[in-house]
């Protein structure tokens, strides 16, 4: 037998038809078993290389090394069943918390808990426009499910009248006494403080403090900020600015997310659970995690600072002021001073002291209980008056659910 392709020459008629009887023997490469493979395989190197680990088949031994290749395993012998989803966007933060020493298996929980599209660059971009004085839009929260309350967790007050604020002062009057002869500060400023921050417990926060701080942290440059909503608002700053003030507070948020969890592991709670403001402060007294080891106080000797217990929220608040000079603070500007660096707000801090001096003429019997307990304001001293609120007095732009106090004034 000739075949039409043999060449001619003796050696290939010989083998010819042998060779091609061969080739019909062997078996066909089963090649969907080897895309069912690259399949099987495909979760668990997405997975690796969300946590920047090698993908499964490019570990291989050096040649002549005298060791076996060891069979194909997963990377993680522990991993069962289908991913959680996980926003790849946390990437670069994950592994920047990895190599400061937090545990790997923990960051992974935290961050595949905040869901799969969780990152958004809006909290820093609502930064932006509030430091530069450019209009925003706040934050856009459609779609988030409500963080979770601490365990056992409950509201002080119904309502943040008058009435009710009186009842909370005397239900707290041993405690508020106890606290004005350690630290010097009045219950009423101390009052004053929460009902300005969170309602004395009322509102803690639609964002959970992690997502908020992590989110600020993960946006570090002009292209990760993007065009959309806050961001386009942010990007109207000068790009020197911008970029210097990206860097500057996504470090800031960084080593805030890094007390959050600190924090969270202290009191036996989740930190993905923690709720918080826009720019992830929490508690009733609304304390930035950094600034609870300094100034946090376990008020109710319980073994821990629960900042969402009003008692430790209380004696924390009158900490904070004392070591910022509440005892040296004889003026009104002084004061002013004191309760700025709280909140480095002007209007805040006019609207703290406003409300303080109501609470006490409420205390006095001389504001009618079903008043608002938050219907006061104080004047911003002269020496207050930065650029920021020179424009904001003309009527230039005004920054919307950026930390406006106006609804507590109704």
């Amino acid at each position: 037998m000739k075949l039409p392709f043999t060449p001619n020459f003796p050696i290939f008629r010989n083998v010819s038809v042998g060779f091609l009887l061969l080739l019909l023997s062997l078996p066909l490469i089963p090649v969907e078993s080897q895309a069912a493979r690259s399949k099987s395989r495909l979760s668990l190197d997405s997975y690796n290389d969300t946590l920047g680990l090698p993908p499964v088949a490019s570990v291989r031994l050096p040649k002549g090394s005298g060791l076996r290749q060891a069979p194909k395993a997963p990377a993680r012998p522990a991993f069962r069943g289908p991913l959680l989803p996980l926003d790849r966007a946390w990437k670069p933060l994950m592994q920047r918390l990895v190599a400061d020493g937090f545990e790997r298996g923990k960051v992974e929980t935290l961050f595949t808990s905040l869901g799969p599209q969780s990152y958004s660059p809006a909290y820093m971009a609502a930064k932006i426009a509030e430091l530069h004085g450019v209009g925003g839009i706040g934050i856009n929260r459609s779609g988030n499910s409500v963080p979770e309350l601490p365990e056992n967790y409950e509201q002080p007050l119904s309502d943040v009248t008058v009435g009710s604020c009186l009842e909370f002062i005397k239900n707290h009057s041993e405690i508020l006494a106890a606290i004005e002869d350690r630290h010097g500060v009045p219950a009423h400023v101390v009052i004053a403080v929460l009902l300005v921050e969170t309602g004395l417990g009322l509102d803690l926060g639609s964002d959970t403090a992690l997502r908020a701080l992590a989110g600020m942290a993960a946006t570090t440059t002009p292209a990760l900020l993007g065009k959309n909503g806050n961001a386009g608002q942010a990007q109207r700053v000068r790009p020197a600015a911008l970029a210097a003030t990206l860097k500057n507070k996504s470090d800031w948020a960084y080593n805030e997310v890094k007390a959050l969890i600190r924090y969270a592991d202290q009191v036996g709670a989740d930190a993905a659970k923690i709720p918080g403001s826009i720019y992830g402060a929490i508690g009733i007294c609304q304390f930035m995690p950094s600034n609870i080891e300094p100034y946090g106080v376990d008020g109710d000797n319980d073994g821990k600072i629960d900042l969402f217990s009003a008692v430790d929220a209380m004696y924390s608040v009158a900490n904070y002021l004392e070591a910022h000079g509440w005892h040296g603070a004889g003026n009104a500007s002084q004061r002013f001073a004191v309760i700025r660096a709280y909140n480095h707000d002007n209007f805040y801090a006019a609207r703290v002291l406003g409300v303080s001096n109501h609470v006490g003429r409420a205390i006095a019997g001389k504001v009618h209980p079903g008043r608002s307990a938050t219907a006061g304001i104080g004047p911003v001293p002269a020496s207050a008056l930065d650029p920021s609120l020179r424009r904001a007095k003309r009527g230039g732009p005004k920054i919307k659910g950026l930390g406006s106090y106006q609804g507590l004034l109704e």
